[in-house]
């Protein structure tokens, strides 16, 4: 997988701290309200605020849009890469 995300362009666009738009998106694992934590391609991803909501999520093309007050982003290395654990979605589909 670690092959496979190196070759996918991340970017990541946020207007006024709310409207959120992400390309690269490999999975997410977790999100509510609160946080938000997203596996791109270029590591993990954790989304910090208030009210955060997925508006539009499309793993096949690897974008998320979510819209709310982002107070915090920071990124983390992927250190499941390959192990086929899969994200949240991944393990609520199984």
């Amino acid at each position: 997988m670690a092959d496979y995300a190196d070759n996918i362009k991340h970017t990541l666009s946020l207007d006024d701290r709310s409207d959120l738009f992400l390309t690269g998106v490999l999975d997410v694992d977790n999100y509510d309200e609160h946080t938000v934590t997203v596996r791109t391609s270029r590591g993990i991803l954790s989304i910090e605020g208030d009210g955060l909501h997925v508006k539009h999520l499309t793993l096949e093309t690897g974008e998320l849009s979510l819209c709310g007050t982002v107070s915090a982003l920071w990124y983390t290395e992927d250190t499941k890469a390959g192990s086929g654990n899969g994200g949240f979605f991944a393990r609520l589909f199984r």
